[in-house]
């Protein structure tokens, strides 16, 4: 039920656009942008997930997907693959969790040595994430068997392979790549780092550019990515597995070369 004031309160709106003209065109001008502007989001968020390969139709769902795409503008690879996980690129690595769920292992690849040191740049919890917050493109991807300096020459060939990316920094000491990934249409630049753990995981953290400290950009007030962050991290890992997939396939014809004949 309307209260007494809210009911005067609608009359005297009501009449204000019946009996003053300019008032009537201000409210339809405002309508009129507001649609437009409301119009213009959705193609531009359509434009942006279409050029990310990206989705809001996935696992964990629509609302959670458009949730993050509009809330979070980083993204890192985890072992739960949560999306909760944000990418920290300032400041040393965090340091790794005491237990966690086994990470997603790429088939037929032999388990890593125990006690490895773990350069992750991701905090991931403990826990295993609940089952509406795994993105399945942010389970971290490993290979073990594959010599450290390997995956690190990969995970640079892969890099340099792929259009609108380029290395800002390598270290091959400590086996990290710091990469820019300038969007094709409105020259966005995204900050990616790619670590490579002794354990033969491959960590993969990605951070929109306007959510760099310092940014005077008017752009930095939007918290959302419209989900390029999670585009580059899947961009990657699936330029990255084919190669992996070459290599395992090259060690696996090596031991049968060395098996005697029957």
């Amino acid at each position: 039920m309307f209260t007494p004031a809210e009911i005067v309160i609608a009359v005297v709106v009501l009449a204000l656009l019946v009996f003053v003209p300019i008032l009537r065109r201000l409210l339809g001008l405002i309508v009129r942008l507001a649609v437009f502007f409301i119009a213009v989001g959705i193609v531009a968020a359509g434009v942006t997930m279409i050029m990310n390969n990206e989705t809001i139709f996935e696992r964990p769902g629509l609302g959670q997907r458009v949730v993050r795409f509009l809330t979070m503008n980083s993204a890192a690879a985890s072992q739960t693959g949560s999306g909760a996980v944000t990418c920290v690129l300032e400041g040393p690595p965090p340091p790794p969790p005491t237990a966690a769920p086994a990470p997603h292992k790429h088939p037929a690849k032999k388990e890593a040595a125990a006690g490895a040191q773990d350069t992750r740049v991701d905090v991931t919890s403990a826990a295993p994430a609940p089952l509406d917050d795994v993105f399945p493109e942010l389970i971290r991807r490993s290979f073990p068997g594959i010599p450290r300096a390997k995956l690190f020459q990969l995970s640079t060939d892969t890099v340099n392979s792929l259009g609108g990316w380029r290395i800002d920094k390598s270290s091959p000491s400590n086996y990290t790549l710091d990469c820019i990934y300038t969007s094709r249409i409105f020259k966005l630049e995204d900050d990616v780092r790619i670590t490579i753990d002794p354990s033969g995981d491959v960590e993969v953290c990605s951070r929109s550019g306007l959510a760099r400290p310092g940014t005077t950009s008017m752009l930095r007030y939007f918290p959302g990515d419209l989900g390029s962050n999670i585009g580059h991290i899947k961009e990657f890992y699936e330029a990255l597995e084919p190669k992996m997939d070459e290599v395992y396939k090259e060690e696996q014809d090596k031991q049968n070369a060395k098996k005697p004949p029957h």
